[in-house]
């Protein structure tokens, strides 16, 4: 009897899965890290297609938990599920291939440690001009598990920034703390690129991916803050110095405004002489008639028939 209808006869009287040294394994099996979550990948491996894969995941001192269970899929995120997922813990996975009540044999993946071996993607970035300076202002990437500052307390940030068309030239900031930063030693009306990079600190080259270089213009110089108090000192003083002169030349300008003293003689004449205009004249001398205004008979008569025509007195 083959070997084959052994294991057929055997799965079919007792139940259960039995591993088929026919079915090939999962190849290139690898577990991996980004923005602290925990996936495992693989490729199918050679043989009947429409497998099916289990794919388990233990920390260093746990024994295999399942996490995807007869998945069509080439990887697992076990972070889908992030409860059982320490952010400093070591990690290994497996993953074998089903096809019908046969099963591979496990392949176990490398191990990595989640928050030494995760990697960070770029951070968002976005600049503000502020007349011949500009204001950069960073976002950190958003993590599966916990947050960046909370795992990496002593994160700083490596800014590089150059004029527009000359990357050339760059100039850099490294181990900033702060997500707000001015950079102000820029020459005005010019084109700046930046762009950021995280640095954990823990290892030299444990980096984020770089950020898309991002641009924005500065404008005109800020006045010194020294010639806003100058002006404002000098209309200040002036202002005081008016309020002085009215208060102590208020009788000159009094007089000034409102002389006391009499017009002449030949002023008042001229003033007080009829005119000689014929339109004037015309006007004083103009004649008016007086006016009555009698009413008709008629009307009356109309109106009131009996006032009009008394009374005949009648003989018997």
């Amino acid at each position: 009897m083959s070997a084959a209808v052994c294991v057929f006869i055997l799965s079919a009287v007792c139940g259960h899965t039995v591993v088929s040294g026919g079915l090939s394994r999962p190849t290139k099996v690898r577990l991996t890290s980004q923005d602290m979550n925990l996936v495992l990948s693989w490729d199918s491996p050679a043989g009947p297609a429409g497998l099916l894969y289990t794919a388990e995941y233990k920390c260093s001192v746990n024994s295999y938990r399942a996490s995807c269970v007869n998945i069509s899929t080439l990887e697992c995120d076990f972070t889908r599920i992030p409860q059982g997922i320490y952010q400093f813990g070591k990690y290994t996975g497996r993953v074998r291939a089903q096809s019908g009540t046969e099963t591979s044999a496990w392949v176990e993946s490398n191990g990595i440690t989640l928050d030494r071996e995760t990697f960070i993607s770029s951070p968002n970035v976005s600049l503000l001009s502020n007349a011949a300076a500009i204001e950069v202002i960073i976002e950190d990437p958003v993590f599966r598990i916990s947050s960046l500052r909370a795992i990496f307390s002593s994160a700083t940030y490596n800014i590089t920034y150059w004029q527009d068309g000359q990357r050339q030239k760059t100039k850099n900031m490294s181990n900033i703390l702060q997500n707000r930063v001015i950079l102000s030693d820029l020459e005005p009306w010019t084109r700046y690129c930046v762009q950021v990079q995280i640095s954990t600190r823990w290892r030299p080259n444990h980096l984020s991916q770089p950020s898309t270089a991002v641009c924005e213009s500065t404008t005109i110089d800020e006045e010194a803050p020294w010639v806003a108090a100058v002006v404002t000192f000098v209309v200040t003083a002036m202002a005081v110095a008016l309020v002085v002169i009215a208060v102590v030349y208020r009788k000159h300008i009094s007089r000034f405004l409102c002389p006391k003293d009499e017009l002449p003689q030949h002023f008042n004449e001229d003033l007080t002489k009829r005119p000689n205009s014929s339109w004037y004249i015309a006007i004083a001398e103009e004649i008016f008639h007086q006016m009555s205004i009698i009413p008709d008979s008629s009307v009356l008569e109309a109106e009131h028939p009996l006032e009009a025509e008394p009374p005949h007195n009648t003989q018997t």
